[in-house]
């Protein structure tokens, strides 16, 4: 997907993922279901994408806390790298997104909090961080990005996966393009993903 990579307080994620008056389904396909909504004070809008999978709890985690291998079934991730890790409940990561010529690639630095690990229940929080990776020439960087994992387990073989995501790409990029590719990216994201984990 074209910025959603990316996942700036976790009390507004927690309000948001449950306000579900104010999500409109833009996509509905392969058990995927895609909301958008507008992000208050942005030209950009803001989504939440649904769906379940057959896998156990524990290897999806392991997938998504794979970071260098992103690329493997994040749409449009060019590349991504651990920069520092705390412990298992709280890393910084750099990613790169890929962008249509003749706009420049995108890159962010991510802190990634997990706040809730157990057998039934899976939560991290995912915010844009500055001034830890110097900006690089010929790539814009993300300033501002936030977003969410929530996976629950259905049963045994079975999760239910929501990511929610906000990002400003920064400059030269027209807000239509990245409201069109907020939905379709989303979507191939999670349909990787769920290819990935049969």
């Amino acid at each position: 997907m074209l910025f959603s990579c990316f996942i700036i307080t976790e009390n507004i994620y927690a309000t948001t993922l449950v306000d579900d008056n104010e999500w409109e389904l833009r996509k509905d396909k392969n058990g995927i279901k895609v909301y958008t909504k507008t992000h208050a004070g942005s030209r950009f809008i803001e989504c939440k994408v649904q769906t379940t999978a057959k896998t156990e709890l524990s290897k999806l985690i392991k997938i998504i806390n794979d970071v260098e291998n992103y690329p493997v079934w994040m749409a449009n991730c060019k590349s991504a790298s651990v920069f520092s890790k705390t412990n298992d409940s709280l890393r910084i990561y750099y990613q790169k997104t890929r962008v249509p010529w003749p706009m420049h690639d995108r890159d962010v630095v991510l802190e990634y909090r997990v706040v809730t690990n157990n057998d039934e229940h899976y939560e991290a929080i995912i915010n844009s961080i500055t001034d830890v990776i110097p900006e690089k020439e010929n790539i814009v960087r993300i300033k501002e990005a936030k977003g969410r994992w929530v996976i629950n387990k259905v049963d045994k073989n079975t999760v239910e996966i929501t990511y929610q995501y906000y990002g400003d790409p920064g400059r030269n990029i027209p807000s239509w393009l990245i409201n069109m590719f907020i939905i379709n990216g989303p979507y191939e994201t999670l349909l990787n993903l769920k290819n990935s984990v049969i």
